[in-house]
């Protein structure tokens, strides 16, 4: 797909972002590419064939959401440390696909969680304050399909609780993902 005919598809084609979202817009954008790589790290698993399936699904999900949040931000208000967010995403991607499909699975369950919250903040802040509906629209759709990746790895994970490692795994990732939020709503 071109990326207008995508940008189209997201109803992202005459969206100004308003100055109070210009933060979580990069920290958006900067969360995007640590996903790309993330799945880019993964494939260097390449002896597993359900990591590089899912991961070539995924991929392809992050990569339009990439896609578009370059397309609404400029390139002054993107985060600084871009390579920093990919080297942080292929590291993620790589040891947790090298530790094992359920693992990767728990990591993939762990990240969107976060992200899903982390987009459900920005879609309640735009809706109470009544602007940018537009914006608050493309979120929705991001965050619906961050969702959907939530809910495939949680699904090929298996019914089997979280050990006590996976669940030290998961909250390691809550907390390194809201500190990059935070640094990237700044940097």
């Amino acid at each position: 797909m071109e990326n207008f005919e995508l940008i189209e598809k997201y109803n992202a084609s005459d969206i100004s972002i308003p100055k109070n979202m210009v933060g979580w817009m990069r920290s958006n954008h900067a969360g995007e590419t640590g996903a790309v790589w993330i799945y880019l790290g993964a494939k260097c698993i390449f002896w597993n064939k359900k990591i590089k399936v899912m991961s070539k699904e995924h991929y392809q999900t992050e990569k339009n959401h990439l896609i578009i949040m370059n397309h609404l931000l400029s390139n002054k208000s993107k985060s600084k440390l871009l390579i920093l967010w990919r080297i942080l995403g292929f590291s993620l991607g790589f040891i947790s696909a090298l530790l094992g499909y359920r693992f990767f699975c728990v990591t993939i369950q762990s990240v969107e969680s976060f992200v899903e919250q982390h987009y459900r903040e920005q879609i309640e802040f735009l809706y109470k304050k009544s602007i940018s509906f537009d914006l608050l629209k493309v979120l929705e759709m991001c965050c619906d399909e961050e969702v959907e990746h939530q809910n495939d790895a949680k699904m090929q994970k298996g019914l089997d609780k979280n050990s006590f490692f996976e669940n030290m795994w998961s909250n390691l990732i809550g907390s390194g993902s809201n500190v990059a939020v935070n640094v990237s709503k700044l940097i």
